[in-house]
C-alpha cells in the first residue's frame, strides 16, 4: 500500500501532548487560503509602521495585507487615520511605498482627498445629478499604536489589540530599555524581494519554537545559554527568552555593559514578530505576509535609539541566522507537498520547557479556532 498525506486526519485537540499537527493540506490548499483571508487576515491586528515614520501631516505607511492594499496617513489633527489604498472613482491606488503628501491625489484622474479621508475635489462632476462628494470618502480601517508600534485591522467591530494582546505592553516594557525612544532606521527583509518560498503558516511554525535551534541555529545556541531558554504563551501572543546569554559566542560581540542582556522574541496573532538580542537596545519589528498560497514575506523595521549600530549584529540576524530560517522553511514547504506526510506530532513536555513545542501548538490552535469560528453554519 502506498502512502498518502490524505488519510483520516488525526485531532488538533486542546493538549498539546496528545495533539497532532494541521493538516499537511492546511498548507497547501487554495480554498483554505481564502478562508484565511477573511477569517484571519481581514480581522486580527497586523504591524504596519513605527510612528516615527509618521511624525509631520501627510506622512504615510502602506502595506499589502492577503489581496488588499492600504496606507496609514497622519491627518492635519495630528491622529493617524487608516484607508483602503483605493480610489472611489474607478478604483486605482492611491499612494505607494512610503512618503509625504498634501493632499491625497489619485493619479488616475486626479481625484482630491484630504488628510482625513475626505473627497475634496472631482474634476467635472458639477453636473452629475446627486453627486455628493461627501458620499466618496475613503473608505476607513482601523489603527491603533503599542509600544510606538503601528497597527491596523480591517474589521471595523474588531476588538482593541491592547484588549486582545493583554499583558503584550507590559511584557515589552520589562524587556526593552526606552522602548517609546525607538526610532526605524532601516527597513529590512529575509528574502529580499522574492520573500521565503512557504506558506505563511510554515515561517510561523518555525519561529515560534526553538526545539530545532540547536541543531540548525549553532551561533544563536552559542549566544543564548539553552539549558536556561524559555517560552511561555499568553492569550494571541508567546514569548521567548534566552535570559542567559554568552559574550564569547562565534555571531557577534556585544558587552557586559550594554542595556540588553537577555534575547527576547515575540510572536503576536497573526503576523507581527518583535526581536531583541544582546547589546545596544537594537529591535527588529518584522510581519510575516503571505503573498500567495507558497510565499511569504518576512520584513519590517528595525528600531533603535542611535541612527547607526548593530550593523554586526543585524549583518548576523538576517544573513545568517535568517538564512538558516529560509532554508529550513523551504524545505519544510517541499516536504509538505509528499504524499508520505500529513500529520505529526508535537513534541512538548509537561514543564513547558523552553525547546518544547508548546507555542507551535498554542498557534495552530489559534488557526484552527479562526476558521472553525468563520466557517458557514450550513457547513
Amino acid at each position: 500500500m502506498q502512502p498518502t498525506n490524505t488519510s483520516l486526519e488525526r485531532p488538533l485537540s486542546d493538549d498539546p501532548l496528545s495533539s497532532f499537527t494541521m493538516p499537511a493540506r492546511w498548507y497547501l490548499d487554495e480554498e483554505i487560503y481564502a478562508q484565511e483571508k477573511n477569517a484571519i487576515f481581514y480581522r486580527e491586528w497586523h504591524y504596519i509602521g513605527h510612528v516615527s515614520t509618521l511624525t509631520t501631516p501627510g506622512d504615510y505607511v502602506t502595506m499589502q495585507l492577503a489581496d488588499e492594499n492600504i496606507f496609514v496617513i497622519r491627518d492635519d489633527d495630528d491622529q493617524l487615520r487608516g484607508f483602503y489604498n483605493v480610489c472611489r472613482h474607478r478604483a486605482h491606488q492611491l499612494v505607494s511605498g512610503n512618503g509625504r503628501v498634501k493632499d491625497i491625489v489619485c493619479p488616475y484622474h486626479a481625484w482630491r482627498y484630504n488628510k482625513s479621508g475626505e473627497l475634496c475635489f472631482a474634476r467635472n462632476t458639477q453636473d452629475i445629478s446627486n453627486f455628493d462628494q461627501k458620499d466618496y470618502s475613503l473608505h476607513e480601517i482601523q489603527v491603533e499604536t503599542l509600544c510606538g508600534l503601528v497597527f491596523v485591522n480591517l474589521d471595523p467591530n474588531a476588538e482593541p489589540l491592547k484588549s486582545r494582546a493583554v499583558g503584550l505592553e507590559e511584557d515589552l516594557r520589562r524587556w526593552i530599555p526606552g522602548v517609546d525612544d525607538l526610532k526605524a532606521i532601516s527597513h529590512d527583509a529575509f528574502g529580499g524581494d522574492a520573500g521565503i518560498q512557504a506558506n505563511w503558516k510554515v515561517v510561523v511554525d518555525n519561529y515560534v519554537e526553538c526545539y530545532h535551534c540547536e541543531k540548525a541555529h549553532p551561533a544563536f545556541s552559542e549566544l543564548n545559554c539553552m539549558q536556561d531558554y524559555e517560552l511561555d504563551t499568553f492569550g494571541i501572543w508567546s514569548r521567548q527568552l534566552g535570559p542567559s546569554t554568552r559574550i564569547e559566542n562565534t555571531a557577534y560581540q556585544f558587552s557586559r555593559k550594554d542595556p540588553i542582556q537577555q534575547s527576547a522574541f515575540w510572536y503576536v496573532w497573526p503576523t507581527t514578530t518583535i526581536n531583541v538580542i544582546p547589546g545596544e537596545t537594537l529591535v527588529s519589528v518584522l510581519s510575516i505576509q503571505p503573498t500567495s498560497l507558497g510565499t511569504t514575506s518576512f520584513a519590517g523595521d528595525t528600531l533603535a535609539h542611535k541612527s547607526e549600530q548593530g550593523s554586526q549584529r543585524l549583518d548576523w540576524l538576517y544573513n545568517i541566522l535568517g538564512a538558516e530560517d529560509m532554508a529550513l522553511c523551504e524545505s519544510v514547504q517541499k516536504g509538505l507537498n509528499s504524499r508520505s506526510y500529513n500529520q505529526g506530532p508535537f513534541v512538548a513536555d509537561t514543564d513547558k520547557s523552553g525547546i518544547g513545542e508548546h507555542a507551535l501548538h498554542h498557534f495552530h490552535c489559534l488557526v484552527r479556532d479562526a476558521l472553525e469560528q468563520f466557517r458557514p453554519t450550513s457547513e
